[in-house]
C-alpha cells in the first residue's frame, strides 16, 4: 500500500502534468497549422463580435443541441454544468478565498455549509446525469451503433471519479485540511504525507487518468470546440 501510495500522490501528478501540457500543446500547434477550408454548414457570422457571440452562446447553451433535441440537451447541460461547479469546489482543497468571503460577509460555518450543500447536490446530480448518459448510451440503437470504447472508456472514468467523489463526501471522512496540506506542498515541491484514505487515492488516481488521456481521447472537445466552432461560424 505505502509502494501505490507514493506512486499514486508523489510521481504520478507531475507524469500526468508533463502528459497533459505537451499533449494539448501538440494538438494545438497541430490545429493552428492546419488548412482551414471555408465552411458552409451554417450561416456566417457578420462581424466578429457576431461570431464570438455564436461560439459563446454555442459553449455555454448548447444552443444547436438545445434545438435539436430538447431531452438530450436538459441531460447534457446539467451534467455539464454539475462538472463546473464540482471543478470550482476542488479550488477549495487547493486554498481558500478569505479575501472573498469577507465581501460576502460569510463566515468559515457558512462557507462550510454552503459547499457541502452545493457540493453534495451537484454530486448527485451529476451521478444521476452521468447513469442517464450512460443508459442512452447502451439503450438508444443509433447512440449505440456510433459508439467505440473511447466513449465508454472516458464515461467509465468519469463515473468512476463522480463515485470515488461521493463516497468520500458522504461515506468517508474527508480531511480537508490534511488534502489542502498535501496539494500546497504538491504545487510547491515540497514532501508531505499523502493522504491515506483509499476513497482519496482511487479518486485521485482516476482523476489523473482521466487528465492523461484528455488531449488522446474524444473529451479534447472542451479546448477543441473554440477552434471547431471559429472555423464553422467564420465571417
Amino acid at each position: 500500500m505505502g509502494g501505490i501510495k507514493i506512486f499514486i500522490g508523489e510521481i504520478l501528478p507531475y507524469i500526468t502534468l508533463i502528459v497533459f501540457l505537451s499533449g494539448i500543446t501538440h494538438k494545438i500547434l497541430k490545429w493552428t497549422k492546419a488548412a482551414q477550408g471555408k465552411m458552409t454548414l451554417y450561416p456566417a457570422a457578420s462581424t466578429p463580435g457576431d461570431k464570438w457571440k455564436r461560439i459563446v452562446k454555442e459553449i455555454f447553451i448548447f444552443e444547436n443541441l438545445f434545438k435539436g433535441n430538447k431531452p438530450l440537451w436538459a441531460g447534457t447541460w446539467v451534467f455539464h454544468v454539475s462538472i463546473a461547479l464540482i471543478l470550482i469546489g476542488h479550488v477549495r482543497v487547493v486554498t481558500d478565498f478569505p479575501l472573498l468571503w469577507q465581501v460576502l460577509r460569510m463566515g468559515k460555518e457558512d462557507v462550510d455549509t454552503l459547499s457541502t450543500t452545493l457540493g453534495g447536490a451537484a454530486g448527485l446530480v451529476i451521478f444521476i446525469m452521468g447513469i442517464y448518459l450512460l443508459v442512452r448510451r447502451l439503450a438508444v440503437q443509433r447512440v449505440r451503433e456510433i459508439s467505440d470504447k473511447d466513449d465508454y472508456l472516458t464515461l467509465a472514468l468519469i463515473l468512476g471519479i463522480i463515485i470515488t467523489g461521493d463516497i468520500m463526501r458522504f461515506v468517508t471522512h474527508f480531511d480537508l485540511a490534511q488534502s489542502r496540506e498535501y496539494f500546497v506542498a504538491l504545487f510547491t515541491f515540497k514532501s508531505v504525507a499523502v493522504p491515506g484514505d483509499p476513497a482519496f487515492l482511487l479518486h485521485f488516481f482516476l482523476g489523473q487518468l482521466l487528465i492523461i488521456y484528455i488531449p488522446f481521447g474524444k473529451f479534447l472537445h472542451i479546448p477543441g470546440t473554440f477552434y471547431s466552432k471559429s472555423i464553422i461560424y467564420q465571417e
